[in-house]
Protein backbone atom coordinates (compact mmCIF):
# COMPACT_ATOMS: atom_id res chain seq x y z
CA UNK A 1 0.00 0.00 0.00
CA UNK A 2 2.80 2.40 0.86
CA UNK A 3 4.64 1.55 -2.34
CA UNK A 4 1.53 2.49 -4.32
CA UNK A 5 1.45 6.05 -2.93
CA UNK A 6 3.66 7.69 -5.62
CA UNK A 7 1.41 6.43 -8.45
CA UNK A 8 -1.67 7.48 -6.47
CA UNK A 9 -0.29 11.02 -6.26
CA UNK A 10 -0.38 11.22 -10.05
CA UNK A 11 -3.96 9.89 -10.13
CA UNK A 12 -6.87 12.09 -9.12
CA UNK A 13 -7.78 12.44 -5.46
CA UNK A 14 -11.09 10.56 -5.69
CA UNK A 15 -9.44 7.47 -7.13
CA UNK A 16 -6.65 7.63 -4.55
CA UNK A 17 -9.16 7.84 -1.71
CA UNK A 18 -11.14 4.89 -3.09
CA UNK A 19 -8.00 2.77 -3.55
CA UNK A 20 -6.83 3.52 -0.01
CA UNK A 21 -10.26 2.62 1.39
CA UNK A 22 -10.35 -0.72 -0.44
CA UNK A 23 -6.83 -1.71 0.56
CA UNK A 24 -7.33 -0.60 4.17
CA UNK A 25 -10.46 -2.74 4.41
CA UNK A 26 -8.62 -5.79 3.05
CA UNK A 27 -5.67 -5.16 5.39
CA UNK A 28 -7.92 -4.96 8.45
CA UNK A 29 -9.80 -8.13 7.44
CA UNK A 30 -6.50 -10.00 7.09
CA UNK A 31 -4.96 -8.52 10.23
CA UNK A 32 -7.83 -9.55 12.53
CA UNK A 33 -7.26 -13.14 11.47
CA UNK A 34 -3.82 -13.07 13.08
CA UNK A 35 -2.67 -14.63 16.33
CA UNK A 36 -4.97 -14.30 19.33
CA UNK A 37 -2.12 -12.91 21.46
CA UNK A 38 -1.51 -10.06 19.00
CA UNK A 39 -5.21 -9.23 18.83
CA UNK A 40 -5.53 -9.25 22.62
CA UNK A 41 -2.53 -6.97 23.11
CA UNK A 42 -3.80 -4.63 20.37
CA UNK A 43 -7.23 -4.42 22.00
CA UNK A 44 -5.64 -3.66 25.36
CA UNK A 45 -3.43 -1.02 23.77
CA UNK A 46 -6.24 0.76 21.93
CA UNK A 47 -8.55 0.86 24.96
CA UNK A 48 -6.71 3.86 26.35
CA UNK A 49 -7.32 5.71 23.06
CA UNK A 50 -10.99 4.71 22.72
CA UNK A 51 -12.26 8.16 23.75
CA UNK A 52 -9.89 9.90 21.34
CA UNK A 53 -11.04 7.60 18.52
CA UNK A 54 -14.74 8.10 19.25
CA UNK A 55 -14.74 11.90 19.63
CA UNK A 56 -14.53 12.64 15.84
CA UNK A 57 -17.19 9.99 15.14
CA UNK A 58 -19.60 11.48 17.67
CA UNK A 59 -18.92 15.02 16.46
CA UNK A 60 -19.60 14.16 12.81
CA UNK A 61 -22.83 12.42 13.77
CA UNK A 62 -23.89 15.50 15.73
CA UNK A 63 -23.15 17.64 12.68
CA UNK A 64 -25.24 15.38 10.44
CA UNK A 65 -28.32 14.71 12.58
CA UNK A 66 -31.18 17.23 12.88
CA UNK A 67 -30.91 19.40 16.00
CA UNK A 68 -33.78 20.05 18.40
CA UNK A 69 -32.54 23.61 19.03
CA UNK A 70 -32.51 25.89 16.01
CA UNK A 71 -30.00 28.19 17.71
CA UNK A 72 -27.31 25.50 17.35
CA UNK A 73 -28.01 24.81 13.67
CA UNK A 74 -26.18 26.56 10.86
CA UNK A 75 -28.03 29.78 9.87
CA UNK A 76 -28.19 28.60 6.27
CA UNK A 77 -30.91 26.08 7.19
CA UNK A 78 -33.24 28.74 8.62
CA UNK A 79 -32.64 30.92 5.56
CA UNK A 80 -33.40 27.94 3.30
CA UNK A 81 -36.54 27.16 5.28
CA UNK A 82 -37.80 30.71 4.77
CA UNK A 83 -36.86 30.73 1.08
CA UNK A 84 -38.63 27.43 0.42
CA UNK A 85 -41.53 28.20 2.78
CA UNK A 86 -40.85 24.96 4.67
CA UNK A 87 -41.16 25.67 8.41
CA UNK A 88 -40.55 22.00 9.24
CA UNK A 89 -37.20 21.87 7.48
CA UNK A 90 -34.78 20.37 10.06
CA UNK A 91 -31.72 22.37 11.00
CA UNK A 92 -28.26 20.85 11.08
CA UNK A 93 -24.75 22.01 11.78
CA UNK A 94 -23.35 20.67 8.51
CA UNK A 95 -23.97 22.61 5.32
CA UNK A 96 -23.81 19.33 3.39
CA UNK A 97 -24.77 16.28 5.51
CA UNK A 98 -23.83 13.97 2.64
CA UNK A 99 -20.29 15.32 2.51
CA UNK A 100 -19.95 15.00 6.29
CA UNK A 101 -21.21 11.42 6.12
CA UNK A 102 -18.59 10.62 3.47
CA UNK A 103 -15.96 12.23 5.71
CA UNK A 104 -17.07 9.93 8.52
CA UNK A 105 -16.41 6.86 6.38
CA UNK A 106 -13.06 8.32 5.31
CA UNK A 107 -12.13 8.80 8.95
CA UNK A 108 -13.06 5.19 9.71
CA UNK A 109 -10.79 4.11 6.83
CA UNK A 110 -7.77 5.76 8.47
CA UNK A 111 -8.72 4.37 11.88
CA UNK A 112 -8.83 0.88 10.36
CA UNK A 113 -5.45 1.57 8.75
CA UNK A 114 -3.95 2.51 12.13
CA UNK A 115 -5.49 -0.55 13.81
CA UNK A 116 -4.30 -2.97 11.14
CA UNK A 117 -0.81 -1.41 11.24
CA UNK A 118 -0.71 -1.92 15.01
CA UNK A 119 -1.68 -5.59 14.62
CA UNK A 120 0.76 -6.23 11.78
CA UNK A 121 3.74 -4.38 13.24
CA UNK A 122 3.64 -5.96 16.70
CA UNK A 123 6.25 -8.26 15.23
CA UNK A 124 9.63 -6.49 15.13
CA UNK A 125 10.68 -7.86 11.74
CA UNK A 126 7.46 -6.74 10.08
CA UNK A 127 7.83 -3.35 11.78
CA UNK A 128 11.32 -2.99 10.31
CA UNK A 129 10.01 -3.87 6.86
CA UNK A 130 7.35 -1.17 7.15
CA UNK A 131 9.98 1.35 8.27
CA UNK A 132 12.20 0.52 5.28
CA UNK A 133 9.28 1.01 2.88
CA UNK A 134 8.32 4.29 4.57
CA UNK A 135 11.87 5.57 4.09
CA UNK A 136 11.97 4.44 0.46
CA UNK A 137 8.60 5.97 -0.45
CA UNK A 138 9.13 9.33 1.25
CA UNK A 139 12.67 9.61 -0.11
CA UNK A 140 11.43 8.81 -3.62
CA UNK A 141 8.70 11.47 -3.35
CA UNK A 142 11.26 14.01 -2.14
CA UNK A 143 13.51 13.08 -5.03
CA UNK A 144 10.57 13.70 -7.38
CA UNK A 145 10.38 17.27 -6.08
CA UNK A 146 14.06 17.87 -6.83
CA UNK A 147 13.89 16.22 -10.26
CA UNK A 148 10.81 18.29 -11.07
CA UNK A 149 12.98 21.40 -10.89
CA UNK A 150 14.97 20.14 -13.90
CA UNK A 151 13.68 20.80 -17.40
CA UNK A 152 14.20 17.19 -18.45
CA UNK A 153 11.86 15.81 -15.76
CA UNK A 154 9.43 18.71 -15.34
CA UNK A 155 6.77 17.11 -17.56
CA UNK A 156 7.22 13.65 -16.00
CA UNK A 157 6.66 14.57 -12.34
CA UNK A 158 3.41 15.76 -10.74
CA UNK A 159 3.03 19.35 -9.57
CA UNK A 160 4.57 19.63 -6.11
CA UNK A 161 3.59 23.26 -5.51
CA UNK A 162 -0.18 22.69 -5.37
CA UNK A 163 -1.78 23.86 -2.09
CA UNK A 164 -2.93 20.36 -1.11
CA UNK A 165 0.06 18.53 -2.59
CA UNK A 166 1.33 15.70 -0.34
CA UNK A 167 4.99 16.39 -1.21
CA UNK A 168 5.77 18.85 1.64
CA UNK A 169 4.33 16.44 4.20
CA UNK A 170 6.11 13.49 2.59
CA UNK A 171 9.44 15.34 2.74
CA UNK A 172 8.92 16.29 6.39
CA UNK A 173 7.91 12.75 7.37
CA UNK A 174 10.74 11.34 5.24
CA UNK A 175 13.25 13.30 7.31
CA UNK A 176 11.91 11.76 10.52
CA UNK A 177 11.68 8.24 9.03
CA UNK A 178 15.25 8.35 7.75
CA UNK A 179 16.43 9.60 11.14
CA UNK A 180 14.86 6.43 12.54
CA UNK A 181 16.91 4.43 10.03
CA UNK A 182 20.10 5.97 11.41
CA UNK A 183 18.95 5.40 14.97
CA UNK A 184 18.19 1.77 14.14
CA UNK A 185 21.66 1.20 12.69
CA UNK A 186 23.32 2.72 15.78
CA UNK A 187 21.12 0.79 18.20
CA UNK A 188 21.79 -2.50 16.45
CA UNK A 189 25.53 -1.79 16.50
CA UNK A 190 25.54 -0.87 20.19
CA UNK A 191 23.95 -4.21 21.03
CA UNK A 192 26.60 -6.21 19.15
CA UNK A 193 29.41 -7.95 20.99
CA UNK A 194 32.10 -6.35 18.85
CA UNK A 195 30.92 -2.80 19.54
CA UNK A 196 34.36 -1.34 18.89
CA UNK A 197 34.43 -2.75 15.38
CA UNK A 198 33.35 0.19 13.23
CA UNK A 199 33.93 -1.67 9.97
CA UNK A 200 30.39 -3.04 10.03
CA UNK A 201 28.63 -3.01 6.66
CA UNK A 202 25.17 -2.95 8.30
CA UNK A 203 26.13 0.04 10.45
CA UNK A 204 27.43 2.18 7.63
CA UNK A 205 24.74 1.12 5.17
CA UNK A 206 22.03 2.20 7.62
CA UNK A 207 23.77 5.47 8.50
CA UNK A 208 24.58 6.42 4.90
CA UNK A 209 21.11 5.47 3.64
CA UNK A 210 19.46 7.51 6.40
CA UNK A 211 21.70 10.52 5.77
CA UNK A 212 20.97 10.36 2.05
CA UNK A 213 17.23 10.31 2.72
CA UNK A 214 17.46 13.22 5.16
CA UNK A 215 19.51 15.32 2.72
CA UNK A 216 17.07 14.62 -0.13
CA UNK A 217 14.06 15.40 2.05
CA UNK A 218 15.53 18.65 3.38
CA UNK A 219 16.50 19.59 -0.17
CA UNK A 220 12.90 19.03 -1.27
CA UNK A 221 11.58 21.23 1.56
CA UNK A 222 14.06 23.95 0.59
CA UNK A 223 13.12 23.63 -3.09
CA UNK A 224 9.46 24.10 -2.16
CA UNK A 225 10.37 27.26 -0.23
CA UNK A 226 9.02 26.00 3.11
CA UNK A 227 11.45 27.53 5.58
CA UNK A 228 9.02 27.30 8.50
CA UNK A 229 8.54 23.60 7.78
CA UNK A 230 12.28 23.11 8.26
CA UNK A 231 11.84 24.47 11.79
CA UNK A 232 9.09 21.93 12.47
CA UNK A 233 11.25 19.11 11.10
CA UNK A 234 14.13 20.27 13.29
CA UNK A 235 11.87 19.94 16.32
CA UNK A 236 11.12 16.33 15.34
CA UNK A 237 14.80 15.52 14.92
CA UNK A 238 15.55 17.12 18.30
CA UNK A 239 12.90 14.90 19.86
CA UNK A 240 14.55 11.75 18.46
CA UNK A 241 18.00 12.88 19.63
CA UNK A 242 16.63 13.89 23.03
CA UNK A 243 15.01 10.48 23.58
CA UNK A 244 18.23 8.71 22.62
CA UNK A 245 20.20 10.92 25.04
CA UNK A 246 17.93 10.43 28.05
CA UNK A 247 17.88 6.68 27.44
CA UNK A 248 21.67 6.56 27.52
CA UNK A 249 21.78 8.76 30.63
CA UNK A 250 19.28 6.50 32.37
CA UNK A 251 16.58 9.14 33.01
CA UNK A 252 13.06 7.99 33.85
CA UNK A 253 10.20 8.70 31.45
CA UNK A 254 8.22 11.37 33.34
CA UNK A 255 11.19 13.61 34.28
CA UNK A 256 12.37 13.29 30.68
CA UNK A 257 8.93 14.27 29.35
CA UNK A 258 8.76 17.29 31.66
CA UNK A 259 12.26 18.39 30.64
CA UNK A 260 11.40 18.06 26.96
CA UNK A 261 8.16 20.00 27.47
CA UNK A 262 10.15 22.83 29.07
CA UNK A 263 12.58 22.86 26.13
CA UNK A 264 9.72 22.92 23.62
CA UNK A 265 8.04 25.76 25.51
CA UNK A 266 11.26 27.79 25.43
CA UNK A 267 11.77 27.15 21.72
CA UNK A 268 8.13 28.00 21.02
CA UNK A 269 8.32 31.24 22.97
CA UNK A 270 11.35 32.28 20.94
CA UNK A 271 10.17 31.07 17.53
CA UNK A 272 6.42 31.83 17.35
CA UNK A 273 6.70 35.64 17.41
CA UNK A 274 9.10 35.46 14.46
CA UNK A 275 6.84 33.22 12.42
CA UNK A 276 3.58 35.06 13.14
CA UNK A 277 3.75 38.47 11.52
CA UNK A 278 -0.04 38.53 11.37
CA UNK A 279 -0.48 38.09 15.13
CA UNK A 280 -2.05 35.16 16.92
CA UNK A 281 -4.50 34.34 14.14
CA UNK A 282 -4.52 30.89 12.56
CA UNK A 283 -3.59 32.63 9.32
CA UNK A 284 -0.39 34.10 10.77
CA UNK A 285 1.75 31.20 9.52
CA UNK A 286 0.08 30.78 6.13
CA UNK A 287 2.32 31.33 3.10
CA UNK A 288 -0.08 31.27 0.15
CA UNK A 289 -1.63 33.67 -2.31
CA UNK A 290 -3.25 36.71 -0.65
CA UNK A 291 -6.66 35.88 -2.14
CA UNK A 292 -6.53 32.38 -0.63
CA UNK A 293 -5.67 33.74 2.82
CA UNK A 294 -8.30 36.49 2.51
CA UNK A 295 -11.02 33.97 1.58
CA UNK A 296 -10.10 31.76 4.52
CA UNK A 297 -10.13 34.79 6.81
CA UNK A 298 -13.69 35.70 5.82
CA UNK A 299 -14.78 32.09 6.31
CA UNK A 300 -13.18 31.95 9.75
CA UNK A 301 -14.82 35.20 10.79
CA UNK A 302 -18.29 33.88 9.93
CA UNK A 303 -17.80 30.34 11.26
CA UNK A 304 -19.34 29.49 14.63
CA UNK A 305 -17.58 27.41 17.27
CA UNK A 306 -19.57 24.41 15.97
CA UNK A 307 -18.12 24.69 12.46
CA UNK A 308 -19.80 24.27 9.08
CA UNK A 309 -19.56 20.49 8.82
CA UNK A 310 -16.57 18.29 8.07
CA UNK A 311 -16.04 17.95 4.33
CA UNK A 312 -17.93 21.16 3.48
CA UNK A 313 -15.07 23.61 2.91
CA UNK A 314 -15.67 23.77 -0.84
CA UNK A 315 -19.41 24.35 -0.35
CA UNK A 316 -18.88 27.07 2.25
CA UNK A 317 -16.15 28.80 0.24
CA UNK A 318 -18.32 28.94 -2.89
CA UNK A 319 -20.54 31.56 -1.25
CA UNK A 320 -17.51 33.82 -0.69
CA UNK A 321 -16.02 33.54 -4.17
CA UNK A 322 -16.78 35.62 -7.20
CA UNK A 323 -19.48 34.19 -9.45
CA UNK A 324 -17.13 33.99 -12.44
CA UNK A 325 -14.24 32.51 -10.44
CA UNK A 326 -12.96 29.30 -12.04
CA UNK A 327 -10.27 28.59 -9.45
CA UNK A 328 -11.34 26.06 -6.79
CA UNK A 329 -11.07 27.29 -3.22
CA UNK A 330 -8.33 25.68 -1.13
CA UNK A 331 -7.53 26.07 2.58
CA UNK A 332 -4.21 27.76 3.39
CA UNK A 333 -3.49 25.22 6.14
CA UNK A 334 -4.92 22.07 7.68
CA UNK A 335 -5.56 23.90 10.97
CA UNK A 336 -7.65 26.50 9.15
CA UNK A 337 -9.54 23.70 7.41
CA UNK A 338 -10.31 22.05 10.77
CA UNK A 339 -11.40 25.35 12.33
CA UNK A 340 -13.79 26.09 9.45
CA UNK A 341 -15.28 22.62 9.17
CA UNK A 342 -15.22 21.48 12.82
CA UNK A 343 -14.97 24.72 14.78
CA UNK A 344 -12.10 26.23 16.74
CA UNK A 345 -12.91 24.02 19.72
CA UNK A 346 -11.91 21.03 17.59
CA UNK A 347 -8.35 22.38 17.39
CA UNK A 348 -8.09 22.29 21.18
CA UNK A 349 -9.48 18.74 21.27
CA UNK A 350 -7.09 17.57 18.54
CA UNK A 351 -4.20 19.18 20.41
CA UNK A 352 -5.21 17.16 23.47
CA UNK A 353 -5.31 13.95 21.42
CA UNK A 354 -1.89 14.73 19.93
CA UNK A 355 -0.54 15.32 23.45
CA UNK A 356 -1.88 11.96 24.60
CA UNK A 357 -0.28 10.19 21.65
CA UNK A 358 3.03 11.98 22.12
CA UNK A 359 3.26 11.25 25.87
CA UNK A 360 2.39 7.57 25.39
CA UNK A 361 4.98 7.04 22.66
CA UNK A 362 7.57 9.23 24.38
CA UNK A 363 7.31 7.09 27.53
CA UNK A 364 7.38 3.95 25.43
CA UNK A 365 10.54 5.09 23.65
CA UNK A 366 12.32 5.92 26.91
CA UNK A 367 11.36 2.57 28.44
CA UNK A 368 12.03 0.35 25.45
CA UNK A 369 15.33 -1.34 24.67
CA UNK A 370 16.94 -1.60 21.24
CA UNK A 371 13.61 -1.08 19.44
CA UNK A 372 12.98 2.33 21.01
CA UNK A 373 13.52 4.13 17.70
CA UNK A 374 10.05 3.07 16.48
CA UNK A 375 8.23 4.87 19.29
CA UNK A 376 10.68 7.79 19.19
CA UNK A 377 10.02 8.27 15.48
CA UNK A 378 6.26 8.17 15.97
CA UNK A 379 6.49 10.70 18.82
CA UNK A 380 8.54 12.98 16.56
CA UNK A 381 5.96 12.44 13.81
CA UNK A 382 3.20 13.72 16.09
CA UNK A 383 5.22 16.88 16.76
CA UNK A 384 6.00 17.48 13.09
CA UNK A 385 2.42 16.82 11.97
CA UNK A 386 0.98 19.12 14.63
CA UNK A 387 3.32 21.95 13.63
CA UNK A 388 2.84 21.40 9.90
CA UNK A 389 -0.94 21.55 10.27
CA UNK A 390 -0.54 25.30 10.86
CA UNK A 391 1.89 25.78 7.95
CA UNK A 392 0.20 24.27 4.89
CA UNK A 393 -2.64 22.03 3.72
CA UNK A 394 -0.56 19.07 2.52
CA UNK A 395 -1.89 16.90 5.37
CA UNK A 396 -5.35 17.11 3.82
CA UNK A 397 -4.24 14.85 0.95
CA UNK A 398 -5.10 11.14 1.28
CA UNK A 399 -1.52 10.08 0.50
CA UNK A 400 -0.05 12.16 3.34
CA UNK A 401 -2.72 10.92 5.75
CA UNK A 402 -1.89 7.34 4.82
CA UNK A 403 1.78 7.83 5.65
CA UNK A 404 0.88 9.50 8.96
CA UNK A 405 -1.57 6.71 9.88
CA UNK A 406 1.05 4.02 9.23
CA UNK A 407 3.75 5.86 11.19
CA UNK A 408 1.40 6.37 14.16
CA UNK A 409 0.30 2.73 14.07
CA UNK A 410 3.93 1.62 13.89
CA UNK A 411 4.84 3.71 16.92
CA UNK A 412 1.85 2.54 18.96
CA UNK A 413 2.63 -1.10 18.24
CA UNK A 414 6.26 -0.75 19.29
CA UNK A 415 5.74 1.50 22.32
CA UNK A 416 5.69 -1.58 24.54
CA UNK A 417 7.28 -5.00 24.21
CA UNK A 418 5.13 -7.91 23.12
CA UNK A 419 5.46 -9.42 26.58
CA UNK A 420 5.46 -6.26 28.65
CA UNK A 421 2.44 -4.86 30.38
CA UNK A 422 0.59 -1.95 28.87
CA UNK A 423 -1.16 -0.74 32.01
CA UNK A 424 1.82 1.05 33.49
Amino acid sequence: MLAAIPPLVIANGAFAQLAIALVAAVMLAMAVRGADAELASTTQLLKRFSVAILIPVVWMLVQILPLPFSSLANPIWSATSIALNEPSLPGRISLDPGATLRSLFVYLVYVSLVVSTVIISRDRHRAETILFVLCAVTTFMSLEVLLGRLDWFAAMTPAADAPTSPFPAAAALGTVANAALISRALERHLHRRDIRNLASIRLWFGVISGLFGIIVAIGAIAALGRGTLLAAVSLGLIAIAFIAAVRRLGFRSWPSAVLFAVLVAIVGALAVPRFQPGGSSLLGLARFAPETVALAGRLLADTSWLGNGIGTFAVAARAYQDIDSAVPAVPPSTAVLVAIESGRLALIILAGIATQLFIFMFRGAVRRGRDSFFAATAAATVLVVFCESFLDASLSSPEARTIVAVMIGLGLAQSAGRTSGLKR
